[in-house]
């Protein structure tokens, strides 16, 4: 007979030993434990050049200088997005777009040809490496070497994307409050701020600043390249592509040049979309900088972490029964608006289980998980069988019970941790974040950092979407905004599984109630 033991339940209902330590790997607990990087870097420490070539000197370079073809594109600067490609003639689903050369890419192999640093160059990380290509090239241009191939490129690229590297501390600290995506963005910073160090160890010419801009640049342009292996690559506009929620366009490298393969058709004036990938919005907001409207990201999600618990006294025997079968004491797991998998239950119900001779413990993680293993991060089905098939949650009935109220205690804590009202959270959301609130009256945040020299055509005045130079109120409310779309969508999702998890409780309950008499 196997036991699996119930979390404790105590009045205020604080989580178990087992929530706690789930909740604290999933990062929702804050940054108490920190230390918050310098992350916001003055405008004057990014290299003058960065943003100073206009869209005709950028177009000139690439179609004189690296041949690029005749487009069906255009591309225009005032989008709500800021940057981005519109087509200026029909365009066919599944037709070929782009056609970027080879040699317009900057490759690892690429930047390492076209740099001066030396041999030493060549033996950093690939983010490193490209990081130190971008601001080497910046700070050449700076002191008037403007030779590179890429010079032009790099005078073209924005000042400033809106990704988290950018955040001012206390923005990180508050607007992130509640949301696992907090944690995300202190490890972000804190790993650049690393990598910083690291390259300046070996290349101290290279300011902290250009290379607090050049990390920025890469996080929200780099592109895989499927069919080489995923080598990372920058890859001249293609990287002016805006991602949708949804799209199903994604870029291909075969046949020696870059191209689009729309998954639909498009009428003149119409922009056209990249997807970046199966991406959160909080992923989205990290990396790039935005977040799509509540309700319009099919793939968002929040991820919930368990482990097994330090003081459980068969602590290490369950790591190493999860070891054999090639899981972790610590795993991920999904939660979306359609459900959560049903691998979630059975690793937690292998986590709680308690029997009475340890050696049965490989035997219960094999019963518990069979057939999963650790894809993407988050643990999943790989068997032929249907996904969440495979596996069972230990304990019967009374384990079913168990791992439903871990899960209801963990969903209604994650729930508490945002500070906002929800209510609060949606109308952040719902605003137009490239607009002042077009009421008179203000409220709430856009008080905060809306002020009164708006334009009159309702946009807000000096802001440069090329170069991304904006003044501080766009950029707070662009942050503000983007921020309460993420919290917005992970609270729904937690309500939602909070709400399904408390009504198969009171069924298993029930059931269980009918059995006993």
């Amino acid at each position: 007979r196997v036991v699996v033991r119930a979390p404790a339940r105590r009045a205020t209902r604080a989580p178990s030993r087992v929530a706690a330590r789930a909740i604290a790997e999933s990062g929702g607990d804050g940054g108490e434990d920190i230390v918050l990087p310098a992350v916001k870097a003055a405008d004057s420490e990014i290299p003058a050049p960065v943003g100073t070539a206009g869209k005709d000197e950028f177009m000139r370079w690439l179609t004189n200088s690296q041949r690029l073809p005749a487009q069906k594109l255009d591309l225009v600067v005032d989008l709500p997005e800021g940057r981005g490609l519109v087509a200026r003639e029909d365009v066919k689903r599944g037709e070929p777009l782009l056609e970027i050369p080879d040699a317009s890419l900057i490759t690892v192999e690429r930047a390492v040809k076209e740099s001066k640093l030396g041999p030493k160059h060549a033996e950093l990380q690939e983010w490193s490496l490209l990081a130190a290509f971008l601001a080497e090239q910046a700070l050449d241009i700076e002191n008037g070497d403007e030779s590179g191939v890429f010079a032009a490129y790099v005078k073209a690229l924005p000042r400033r994307t809106g990704g988290v590297l950018d955040w001012p501390e206390e923005d990180v600290k508050t607007l992130l409050a509640g949301s696992p995506s907090q944690r995300a963005a202190y490890e972000r910073q804190a790993s650049v701020d690393g990598a910083i160090e690291e390259i300046r160890a070996e290349f101290p010419q290279l300011t902290p600043g250009a290379l607090r801009w050049a990390f920025d640049v890469l996080f929200s342009r780099l592109i895989r390249l499927p069919n080489r292996g995923g080598e990372l690559a920058l890859v001249p506009w293609a990287d002016m592509l805006n991602h949708k929620p949804g799209c199903n366009a994604y870029i291909d490298d075969s046949g020696g040049k870059v191209c689009l393969q729309p998954d639909r058709a498009y009428k003149p004036g119409e922009q056209v979309f990249a997807s970046y990938g199966q991406r959160p919005s909080a992923e989205l907001l990290i990396s790039y900088g935005f977040a799509p409207e509540v309700g319009e990201n099919p793939d968002d999600e929040y991820e919930i972490t368990l482990g097994i618990d330090p003081n459980d006294r068969y602590a290490d025997a369950k790591a190493a029964a999860l070891e054999k079968i090639g899981l972790r004491p610590v795993e991920s797991f999904p939660l979306r608006l359609n459900g959560y998998p049903k691998q979630l239950l059975q690793y937690a119900s292998f986590a709680l289980c308690d029997p009475d001779d340890p050696k049965e413990l490989e035997g219960l993680a094999e019963k518990a998980l069979k057939g999963n293993a650790v894809v993407g991060g988050l643990l999943g089905a790989i068997t032929k069988g249907k996904r969440g098939t495979q596996g069972e949650v230990l304990g019967g009935t009374q384990g079913e019970i168990a791992v439903r109220e871990l899960l209801a205690d963990m969903t209604s804590e994650a729930l508490r941790r945002y500070p906002n009202a929800l209510e609060k959270d949606k109308d952040i959301a719902a605003q137009d974040p490239s607009k002042p609130a077009k009421s008179g009256k203000k409220k709430g945040f856009v008080a905060e950092v809306i002020k009164e020299d708006a334009g009159a055509d309702g946009a807000f005045p000096n802001a440069d979407a090329w170069v991304g130079v904006f003044p501080e109120p766009v950029r707070q409310t662009q942050r503000s905004v983007a921020a309460a779309r993420v919290r917005v969508s992970e609270r729904r999702i937690l309500a939602k599984t909070d709400s399904e998890v408390r009504l198969q409780l009171r069924k298993l309950k029930a059931s269980l109630m009918t059995t006993k008499v």
